[in-house]
């Protein structure tokens, strides 16, 4: 994309605005997915677009105009052949159109209706649409085990029960999908785990710059930002890169250094650390959302037992029982004071 990442020229910065033209045309064409088709009982689903094609035709419009639209298909072409690297790359791209050229790429606000930004909006929703780039985010792959395969994002959900598969799919089980992430090769991993990152930073700040530019009248990127944290979270546990940052900090900050993931699903709690983090997210979800629930107090309770030995967690809890528990246990005060 580095070779697109240029001004146009001076009167125009942007080049013109292709809407009109036969190479604008027939990428929108190429972009158009089959009809879903029934058969009997069976409903055949809709065949995908030639993404090659799309691919082409929206790099030729690209390469003659800072086009917004043109953009986001060459996005969801580049995500359903290249996967999460090609992906980001192209949200790089239109991180720098709206950063450095928004009074001029297109569509560009409606200067004869008050700067009026819906066409805009429109263009940069599709990053969003649940049936194109959210479906495709969900379901490239994670992993590329040469003993277990692939999984992606979906699998993943099933896995862990968050979604039902469909009828008649097999559902995979989280060892299987840990067992994929550990045979995927490491510089695989890495990579995975930088696209993805990457590609959640140029969301957040293409969110970024509506939210300055265009207050309260900007896309709802939030299906986006979720599914790219979703995947972030994932192959960053998977990441041993990330693991690495993980044990450097846990050792800067005098704690126990947490233990790699060995098998289950990546993003699983897996250590203390994991289990603190949670509970802190908890507070925090409740401390923003519902702040007359009891639940923080719970949580904050529940944070300082974790890693307390049994005796220490019955003296919180329950300290008329304390003495109970000696007595049964055998454990003399010695032994019980530590």
């Amino acid at each position: 994309m580095d070779d697109l990442l240029k001004t146009h020229g001076e009167d125009a910065p942007s080049g013109p605005n292709l809407e009109y033209e036969p190479v604008f045309a027939e990428m929108e064409i190429a972009a158009q997915p089959g009809e879903e088709r029934q058969m009997g009982d069976a409903v055949i689903e809709a065949e995908d677009p030639d993404y090659q094609t799309v691919a082409a035709k929206a790099r030729e419009v690209l390469a003659l105009s800072h086009d917004l639209r043109a953009a986001v298909y060459l996005a969801q072409a580049e995500l359903n052949t290249t996967g999460l690297a090609g992906f980001a790359d192209v949200m790089g791209y239109i991180r720098y159109c709206l950063e450095e050229h928004w009074e001029t790429c297109h569509p560009q606000l409606d200067a004869e209706d008050d700067d009026d930004p819906t066409m805009r909006v429109n263009a940069v929703l599709g990053l969003a649409g649940a049936d194109t780039v959210i479906r495709a985010l969900r379901r490239a792959p994670l992993t590329q085990s040469p003993a277990f395969g692939r999984f992606a994002l979906r699998d993943i959900e099933i896995a862990e029960g968050e979604i039902e598969p469909r009828e008649g799919e097999a559902a995979p089980d989280a060892s299987s999908i840990g067992a994929a992430v550990q045979d995927t090769p490491e510089d695989v991993r890495e990579s995975l785990a930088e696209a993805a990152h990457r590609a959640l930073d140029h969301a957040k700040a293409i969110d970024a710059v509506f939210q300055t530019s265009l207050p309260g009248e900007g896309p709802e990127l939030a299906p986006l930002l979720r599914t790219l944290g979703k995947i972030v979270t994932h192959v960053g546990a998977a990441s041993p890169e990330a693991a690495s940052e993980e044990e450097e900090a846990g050792v800067a900050d005098g704690g126990d250094a947490p233990q790699p993931a060995r098998g289950g699903v990546p993003g699983r709690l897996e250590s203390q650390r994991d289990v603190l983090a949670a509970l802190d997210a908890i507070t925090d979800y409740y401390a923003r959302r519902e702040p007359s629930s009891p639940v923080p107090l719970l949580m904050k309770r529940a944070r300082r037992l974790v890693g307390a030995d049994f005796l220490t967690i019955i003296e919180d809890m329950a300290p008329a029982g304390r003495e109970n528990v000696t007595l049964v246990g055998g454990i003399t005060e010695t032994e019980s004071e530590g």
